[in-house]
């Protein structure tokens, strides 16, 4: 094993949601026995699978918190995905080397994230559960589809809207429901926004004030991350039909 995967874990601790399809004591019998290593990536880090073979079998990464984003460059457009907590993936396996028109893939750890390894030994662990490996599968699957609404979003010409419903997206995957409404807590600059809702920096700077002036997106001083308000259908209603937002009248 890779020397930085030192520590064990049970991921069905930090992600309990895998074993919604068992029985209360078959739930308590995975946390105990299905045990993998466990590594922390740092942010900033520039290559954070350098230490994993990929010619071993493993049933991917699980990313337990944290945040990365998985960067594609295809004739000097680069796209970005983001990832964290409970999603599957298999960054040895990008898909790179069959390309007709050459691409390239690099990661970038934005927050410090745990990922825990399922390699061969967990899945021996888990085997007599095959409702986990049903977890699991759905989990690649969700993720797929989490895709197909993002390029969905895209389609949208406005840059505002665009932004405004990423971060509904963000919200339904990571979200938190709170008093002062549902908080996104990443700190994501201008450049990743752009990045991600195919738009330059100055027009997402732009598209941020005018969305925090309408009242239903702000940043959180304390650490970075983001807040939404409002009624999402509604008020991306209100914002494409040039309506004022009631939520600014109340800021």
């Amino acid at each position: 094993m890779a020397g930085r995967f030192t520590t064990l874990v049970s991921p069905f601790e930090l992600d309990p949601d895998l074993l919604e399809d068992l029985d209360p004591e078959q739930r308590a019998e995975a946390r105990l026995r299905a045990i993998a290593p466990m590594a922390i990536l740092r942010a900033g880090e520039p290559d954070p699978w350098r230490c994993i073979d990929g010619r071993i079998a493993h049933l991917g990464l699980l990313v337990l918190d944290g945040l990365l984003a998985r960067n594609m460059t295809l004739l000097d457009r680069t796209t970005t995905e983001l990832l964290g907590a409970g999603d599957l993936i298999r960054p040895w396996n990008d898909a790179t080397e069959h390309a007709s028109v050459p691409l390239t893939v690099h990661w970038t750890v934005h927050l410090p994230t745990r990922v825990a390894l399922l390699d061969h030994r967990f899945a021996e662990r888990i085997a007599r559960w095959p409702a986990i490996n049903e977890a699991l599968v759905r989990r690649s699957v969700q993720r797929t589809h989490w895709l197909g609404r993002h390029l969905a979003i895209l389609e949208n010409p406005r840059v505002d809207a665009r932004l405004l419903l990423l971060f509904w997206q963000l919200a339904d995957r990571w979200g938190t429901v709170g008093p002062d409404g549902v908080t996104v807590p990443f700190r994501l600059t201008h450049k990743t926004l752009g990045r991600l809702v195919r738009a330059q920096r100055p027009s997402v700077t732009a598209s941020v004030h005018e969305l925090s002036e309408r009242g239903v997106l702000s940043r959180r001083e304390d650490d970075g991350g983001w807040i939404l308000r409002g009624e999402p259908l509604r008020e991306l209603r209100l914002l494409l039909e040039g309506a004022e937002s009631p939520l600014a009248r109340c800021r």
